[in-house]
């Protein structure tokens, strides 16, 4: 219960993050909102700005951000609003901006969130020194225990566990001399990584330890891992549609196991993940899927090519389209997250 509440608690912050990159585009391009929402449903709370309804409603998924003039011409409730102020008004590129300003949104709350763990909390970062050696390997039958520290491999310095495992990794069936310190002594060992599924292993585990940057440091890896994890989440969906990497979508009920197993680790696991799917969001959300921001985008460089405005009653109802899909689509993958934890 307690994870659901805190996938729930999350997911709403980027949900309210990516509607008020909307929310606040459109009013800085003076477009007039009649509501703006967190959650689907039935409506739990409600306040009236000045100009602006604020709602949260029953279902806490998703969330919409409801512009003067979005859905057509004509309209009861736009009876009152000045014509400028219709987002049906609006040039191409002014719509596209208010579009996007939602997963920019996103992606910005991504970076921080990656600040936040490298510079605030800390991230825990593996080192060469040896938590554990797995019984039978072979790093165990050459002699290497737990606490020593590897200096180099097959002559090749390891000053990371990357550069640790870069040296290992090709090198099935090939004798390594593994040179490590241990405690005031240098010991030096001759190992053959065994092959397991292409890839050369010797049975040791990592120690780790809290690294923190600073800020100068954590905001410019911040915005570092973003670009990461995004170029990563593209070229996934690449694969997928190419039939390199097997379809595998999670729904809300996976993600809430993801960030329970997250929230037990550590803060700072729990928050790298955080960012991870806030940039994941924004990513996903300029798709160009009908009722996704991306698909919003097509219309409006469609309309700046043809000089003309497409009928906003036509382009609503393809989203309404795309909205009904996407919601089948939850339904699916919700049934197989359940199945899968059953199992």
């Amino acid at each position: 219960m307690r994870e659901a509440a805190l996938a729930v608690l999350l997911l709403g912050v980027l949900v309210t993050f990516h509607e008020m990159g909307h929310f606040l585009a459109g009013r800085a391009k003076g477009v007039y909102v009649h509501e703006f929402a967190i959650g689907m449903g039935p409506v739990v709370f409600t306040r009236q700005g000045e100009e602006t309804k604020y709602s949260l409603r029953l279902i806490p998924i998703g969330g919409f951000t409801k512009f003067a003039g979005e859905e057509g011409r004509d309209r009861e409730e736009d009876a009152d609003i000045p014509a400028y102020r219709l987002l049906n008004a609006q040039s191409p590129g002014r719509r596209a901006w208010i579009v996007v300003a939602g997963p920019l949104a996103n992606l910005l709350i991504a970076s921080l969130a990656f600040f936040a763990v490298f510079s605030l909390v800390g991230l825990h970062r593996p080192t060469t020194t040896l938590s554990e050696v797995m019984a039978g390997y072979p790093a165990e039958k050459a002699g290497l225990r737990p606490g020593d520290t590897v200096l180099s491999v097959g002559g090749i310095s390891t000053p990371t566990w990357d550069d640790m495992t870069a040296a290992v990794q090709p090198r099935a069936g090939q004798s390594l001399v593994i040179v490590a310190q241990r405690g005031a002594e240098t010991v030096s060992v001759p190992v053959m990584p065994i092959d397991m599924n292409g890839v050369g292993v010797i049975g040791v585990r990592p120690g780790f330890v809290l690294e923190k940057l600073g800020l100068v440091s954590g905001l410019f890896e911040g915005l570092k891992e973003t670009v990461i994890v995004s170029v990563v989440w593209i070229r996934g969906i690449f694969g997928m549609l190419v039939g390199r990497i097997a379809p595998e979508v999670t729904g809300p009920v996976g993600i809430t196991q993801i960030l329970g197993e997250a929230a037990r680790t550590g803060t700072g696991e729990l928050l790298y993940l955080f960012g991870a799917l806030s940039a994941n969001l924004g990513l996903l959300n300029l798709m160009p899927v009908p009722a996704l921001d991306g698909s919003r985008l097509v219309f409006a460089g469609v309309e700046a090519v043809r000089g003309k405005p497409i009928d906003p009653e036509k382009e609503s109802f393809v989203h309404f389209i795309g909205f009904f899909l996407l919601m089948a689509l939850f339904v699916v993958i919700t049934y197989r997250d359940i199945l899968r934890l059953i199992r």
